[in-house]
């Protein structure tokens, strides 16, 4: 059963697999960072009550922000969960967009992106921080980057 904390403004969730940390920067904007090996379906019911929750508290569209950089493998029931979500809340999204480092990561994302009709995905950290900045300033927020941990 994974830890919670709550350090600095953003709330994670560890474990010995791996990390998942959330990020509000803008009241539209959800980051999810995960830190860790393996995506699996303990990760993937985190993040989906994480994103539910975040989209209940807010009427507008939202942006949400995977930093996928560090994962190595992203199970297909894993993948398969988000995606179902992605498809229930296809009306209440502006934009999804995932950072990725590992191929067999980027193949699931494409995958879904599929199903879901468009996913961002990048591949440097400096692009993935700068859409998240421009996801930000879009409808007038003030731009901070993440928090220390």
């Amino acid at each position: 059963m994974p830890t919670q904390s709550l350090v600095n403004g953003t709330r994670t969730w560890s474990s010995p697999n791996g990390e998942l940390r959330r990020w509000l920067p803008a009241p539209h904007v959800l980051v999810l960072r995960f830190r860790g090996r393996l995506f699996d379906a303990e990760r993937s019911k985190i993040a989906v009550a994480v994103i539910n929750e975040f989209v209940a508290d807010t009427s507008q569209k939202v942006d949400i922000f995977h930093d996928w950089e560090a994962m190595e493998l992203y199970t297909t029931e894993a993948r398969t969960e988000l995606t179902e979500l992605g498809l229930r809340l296809a009306s209440r999204i502006s934009s999804l967009s995932v950072l990725i480092g590992s191929n067999v990561v980027e193949m699931g994302v494409t995958m879904a992106g599929i199903k879901l009709g468009g996913i961002r995905i990048f591949t440097t950290r400096a692009e993935f921080d700068q859409a998240v900045r421009q996801a930000v300033e879009s409808r007038g927020g003030t731009y901070t980057p993440l928090p220390p941990e």
